[in-house]
This record gives structure tokens, C-alpha cells and sequence, in this order.
């Protein structure tokens, strides 16, 4: 029998009459093959409990509606592509899916409130056969004697009255197809790391709805296309990809690296981020597919060897270093994309030098130059460049061979599934634009996304734990910005700079090591800061706010930086919380310090409709009656 991806299988009154032994040996068979260990006498004895107390409730629906005995009933589901996500029960009702998550406790608790919001969430998302209908996601509180409450449209309800809350949610609609509901593809979007694996091991990525809607292969095919005609015709094209946060736009670099024959070395793909370099090497156990930016340009740029690569993409174009700061730092009297144009030069016949650009990202100095470096470049080339970029770019190249490509312009974060919103929600905040960020935020939670604020750092590690404790590869960790550096030591968060020198050295332990290794970034120790996370992602960053951006009746920053030579400190400080806050795919969590003086920034981030963590919402109450009323206006800081 072929592999299968659930543990139990079959209609509520097969459920209701399987001998319990065969069932549990069912159940213990599918967790040995998902994890490759057989589960523990614990874990034997919660599915125990949580059978019988899903066929009592049955037992009960059916005395009021005995149709329900022909819904489909399937345990232990496996949301594929997941590191081992699986919903504890799901029910094929009439015309909607239910998804129950037992909790051995009598307490509710938001994080479990939010993992069974986000299995129902990607079902609905990404299973072919839920699309369209409605999913109910139930937490069911095993210790609990309470009667049944509401979360929006999560139910919370005790094993009493779990039948009772089953009978009111079914509806009238036409029973589903329990087989063809099985065999459905569950294509989800993978990060960014599970994608590099898949292409660099020739595995083809999911077809992931949001993505293909996004038009991200169309996207894909025209970067080949493109750099094809300037290998048939001799041409040397320079194009550039735009692209919100997560938008897909190093996805799609990787997929043309591969496409055009980058594991044979005629292509590559380069990143001046150092930190995303090395995760993908380590990721990858490989070094040639992903290469740094700056060593590249060291070898071809400076010392003029003869590049091997004829495709060249390279991500974040538009935070390249400028001439003072090369001429600063190395003595050299010209920009990175003057070096990188050069090298492109000297190939035989044709290039295809493919920037991606960010929005919003320009968090070092020296790289706020933007796209004008490129101009400056090719006004100094002794060769015939052909532009392809999006329409939004094609000014900057006025009076150059421009081709306009509306496919060149990614505008869609797919890092956070559902939440399109969140992006410009972000920029609402950092603008000061309270009022307007709060209405975001409300369409932001209600896309799955949920936003939440505390005082406490335990309060929220606890949350982070409790939300995938029974999830076997989760992603969480500690951000922080770098300009509050000295500032959080006092909180037991290292991030000086020797700290973070160490820790560059192992930082792919921090995204790829198992949760209980210690230097996982599960382990909630080592706080990371905008330089190691950006172009990365986790499930959800716990960010600790610092004392470098604080509301005072507008946003005050108060960057590390301000020498000569940084144009913009208060940019920079604006980006580094950009970055941070974007770096979620199931939500984020905002720890505001109790000292007194980040009381303003607290409400001001509740203004802009960061919600209380349910936990910590008494203690915040409490805190803010203390305080004179927050006027939430439309200050720009």
C-alpha cells in the first residue's frame, strides 16, 4: 500500500463502530512513517481521550441528526509540505469543513485559538478540495466545563458540549465527497529555504494557487525568455524585477539560476546579504548555487578576471554601494553596479544581468543611491545595454533602449499567506497614521494574520511555545533592531556587535537547526536584528520593541548612525523596522518594554490596531487607565 497522508480514514459511523486497537495501530503506523519514530505512551494516551470523547459527541449529534452518521471523519490529517502539521480531527460535514483541535487543559489560551485559525486558514487556502467552502475551526478544551464561546469563527467549547456545538455549525448544503475531498492537492507556499531545497534537488515547486494568480511562473518564463534572446542574439540585457516584501522575487531568481543551467556553473546567484547567503549554503551543503555579492564583484569586478557566468542575477539592486562609500571603505573610485556592468563587458558576446529590487529595504549605509547607480553605470559602459524593467522604473533609463514589462513588477507579499494587507499596513504605521493603520490591521487580522502586543517577553515566549507545541519543525524566534543594540542588554538580549559577529559564523543553525538544538532560534535566545533576517523568513518573529523609535505625539527616532556620510539616519531606523515586521508567514508578535517611557509607544501601536495578547490584556488595561487618554491622530514623526 502506497504512502498515505492521514492516520484514520472513513465515515462518522465506521468511526463510531472501529474497534479501538486497530484504530490506534492505524494512528501509530501513520505517526512512525511522518516522523520516522513511533509516538510516545503519552501521545498513545491523548488519542485515547480525544476518540472517545469525539465519538461521545457524536453519539450525541446523531440523536438530532442522523444524517450526520454519512460525514466523512479523518484523524491525524497531514498538511503536506508542512514539517509534520496536522490537524487532530477533521469532519466532512453537509457543505463544510470542521477542524478540531483538542487541548488537554481547561483553560483557553489565545495560541491555541491560533493554530487551529491557521489550520483552517490553509485549508481553505491551499487544499484544492476546500476552496469555496466554508471551514469551521473548533478548539475543544478536554478539562473544560464551560459553556461554548466565540473567537470570530473559531469555537471554543468543552467535550459536553462539543455535540451541541457540531449540531448548530452543520448546515442543509450537499454532503461532500469524503474520497475526493482525500485526494485533493494541498499545495502550499513553501519558505524560501524549503523552495531552494526543492529546486536545487530538480524537484518541481507545488502549483500554489496564490502564487500562479500572482503570475509568478509567467514572471519566471519571461526572465528565461529574456535571457535566452540575449545569448541567440548577441545581446547584453539588463533587467530588473520589482517587487513588494515577499513577493516571491528571489524565488523567482533561483528558479532562472536553475532553469538556465546554474548547478553547471553558467549561471549564478548572488546576494549582498550575507547572512541569506550563508542560511542558503547551509541549507543547500553546497556553495556554488548561491554565491556572495561582494566576493564576486572582489574577483571579477576588482581584479577584471573573465566571468564564467553569462546569467547573472543578483537580488536587492537598488541598495548597492555607492562610489563614496567604495572609495570610503576600499579605496575604489567606482559603485558596485559600475563593477558589475564591467564584468558583464568582458563575457563573450551576450550577458543577462538580472537585479531584483526591493521596496523599502535600504537598511546599511551606502546603499541609498538607488536605482539612479544603475543609470551612472551604463552612462560610463562601452557597450550596448538593452533595459527590460517595469514600467514603474523605465524613467530612471530615459534615452536607453527600454522595453516596459508589466510582468517585471510583483506587487503581491506571498510570504504571509493570506495577509496582502500587512505590507501596506507597515507603512501606515512607520508613516504615523494611526487611525489608518488601525483600520488596516482589522483586515489584516481578519485574513489570518493575527497581530499581538505585550509587555511582558515571557508572555510572549509563551505564546510562541504553546502555539507549536505540537508541531514537529516550527520557526520562531527573537528580533530586534540593531540600532537599540546596547539598550536591550538589559533585557538578556545580546545583540552587540561581537555578539552578532559570533553568531554570522553559525546563523544557519539559528533558521535550519531541529527546535530542541541549541542554537535553534526556537530556543528564544539569541535575538536576530534586520541585518540577519532580511530576504529570510519564520513563522512568526517576536519583536522587541527598543528605545530607537518611540511615539511622542509622532514617531522620534533615534538611530545609532549619524555620521557624515549616511544620507537619511531616520530612513535607515524606518527600514529597519520595515524589515522586521514583515518577516512573518502565521503572524508577529510585538513586545513593548514596561519601563515607563515606552508607555506611549504601547498605545500608539494599539491605536494602530495591534491587539492586546488575550493573556496580557488585563495587565495592559490596567496600565493605560493609569495613564491620560491617547489622542491616536495622524502624526508623521
Amino acid at each position: 500500500m502506497g504512502r498515505r497522508g492521514w492516520g484514520w480514514a472513513g465515515s462518522v459511523a465506521e468511526l463510531l463502530d472501529v474497534d479501538r486497537a486497530s484504530l490506534l495501530r492505524e494512528l501509530h503506523a501513520h505517526h512512525e512513517q511522518l516522523l520516522g519514530m513511533p509516538p510516545s505512551a503519552q501521545q498513545e494516551r491523548v488519542w485515547v481521550e480525544e476518540v472517545e470523547l469525539l465519538r461521545d459527541a457524536l453519539c450525541e449529534l446523531l440523536e438530532s441528526r442522523g444524517v450526520a452518521a454519512a460525514w466523512g471523519a479523518v484523524l491525524e490529517y497531514e498538511l503536506p509540505y508542512e514539517g509534520g502539521r496536522r490537524p487532530d480531527v477533521i469532519l466532512l460535514a453537509d457543505g463544510r469543513v470542521l477542524v478540531l483541535e483538542f487541548k488537554s487543559t481547561g483553560q483557553r489560551q489565545q495560541s491555541y485559538v491560533d493554530q487551529v485559525k491557521a489550520y483552517a486558514r490553509d485549508l481553505s487556502e491551499y487544499h484544492s478540495a476546500t476552496r469555496g467552502i466554508p471551514v469551521t475551526p473548533i478548539v475543544v478544551l478536554t478539562r473544560s466545563t464551560a459553556p461554548p464561546s466565540l473567537d470570530g469563527e473559531t469555537y471554543i467549547t468543552s467535550p459536553r458540549n462539543l455535540g451541541a456545538v457540531l449540531r448548530d455549525v452543520s448546515g442543509d448544503a450537499e454532503e461532500l465527497d469524503r474520497q475526493r475531498w482525500l485526494e485533493g492537492a494541498y499545495a502550499p507556499l513553501p519558505t524560501l529555504i524549503a523552495a531552494a531545497r526543492r529546486i536545487f534537488e530538480h524537484e518541481p515547486l507545488p502549483r500554489i494557487r496564490r502564487a500562479e494568480s500572482a503570475h509568478i511562473p509567467q514572471t519566471i518564463e519571461l526572465l528565461e525568455q529574456l535571457a535566452e534572446e540575449a545569448r541567440a542574439e548577441g545581446r547584453r540585457n539588463l533587467i530588473l524585477l520589482d517587487g513588494v516584501p515577499g513577493a516571491g522575487k528571489t524565488l523567482a531568481g533561483l528558479s532562472l539560476v536553475y532553469a538556465t543551467g546554474g548547478l553547471e556553473a553558467d549561471a549564478t546567484f548572488l546576494s549582498g546579504n550575507g547572512p541569506l547567503v550563508k542560511v542558503l549554503q547551509d541549507a543547500l551543503q553546497s556553495r556554488v548555487f548561491v554565491r556572495d555579492l561582494h566576493k564576486f564583484i572582489g574577483e571579477y569586478g576588482l581584479k577584471e578576471r573573465d566571468p564564467r557566468h553569462h546569467v547573472v542575477v543578483f537580488d536587492e539592486a537598488q541598495r548597492m554601494w555607492d562610489r563614496r562609500y567604495m572609495s570610503d571603505k576600499r579605496g575604489i573610485e567606482a559603485s558596485e553596479p559600475d563593477l558589475l556592468i564591467r564584468a558583464g563587458e568582458r563575457l563573450d558576446r551576450w550577458a543577462a544581468l538580472v537585479g531584483l529590487i526591493g521596496e523599502g529595504q535600504e537598511i546599511y549605509v551606502g546603499e541609498e543611491g538607488g536605482l539612479g547607480l544603475w543609470r551612472e553605470a551604463l552612462e560610463s559602459s562601452e557597450e550596448d545595454w538593452v533595459v527590460h524593467c517595469p514600467p514603474g522604473v523605465a524613467d530612471t533609463f530615459d534615452g536607453y533602449e527600454v522595453h516596459e514589462h508589466e510582468l517585471l513588477s510583483l506587487d503581491t507579499p506571498l510570504r504571509s499567506r493570506r495577509a496582502d494587507r500587512l505590507y501596506e499596513w507597515i507603512r501606515l504605521l512607520l508613516e504615523g497614521s494611526l487611525e489608518l493603520a488601525g483600520q488596516q490591521a482589522r483586515r489584516v487580522h481578519g485574513d489570518g494574520f493575527p497581530m499581538w502586543l505585550t509587555r511582558d517577553l515571557d508572555t510572549a515566549k509563551r505564546y510562541a511555545r504553546e502555539r507549536y507545541e505540537d508541531e514537529p519543525d516550527p520557526r520562531y524566534g527573537l528580533l530586534v533592531s540593531s540600532h537599540a543594540d546596547r539598550r536591550h542588554e538589559r533585557r538578556g538580549l545580546d545583540v552587540t556587535f561581537m555578539r552578532m559577529q559570533q553568531v554570522n559564523n553559525r546563523i544557519g543553525r539559528w533558521f535550519n537547526a531541529p527546535p530542541d538544538d541549541p542554537e535553534s532560534c526556537c530556543q528564544l535566545e539569541q535575538a536576530l536584528t534586520e541585518f540577519q533576517v532580511q530576504g529570510l523568513e519564520i513563522d512568526l518573529p517576536l519583536i522587541v520593541w527598543g528605545e530607537d523609535l518611540i511615539w511622542e505625539a509622532g514617531w522620534r527616532f533615534h538611530p545609532k548612525r549619524r555620521r557624515a556620510y549616511v544620507a537619511d539616519p531616520d530612513q535607515l531606523l524606518r527600514n529597519a523596522y520595515r524589515v522586521l515586521l514583515s518577516r512573518g508567514r502565521d503572524g508577529l508578535v510585538i513586545v513593548v518594554p514596561s519601563e515607563e517611557v515606552f508607555d506611549p509607544t504601547a498605545d500608539a501601536l494599539r491605536a494602530a490596531g495591534v491587539e492586546p495578547l488575550p493573556e496580557a490584556a488585563a495587565i495592559l488595561d490596567q496600565a493605560a487607565e493609569l495613564r491620560p487618554r491617547f489622542n491616536g491622530g495622524n502624526g508623521t514623526g
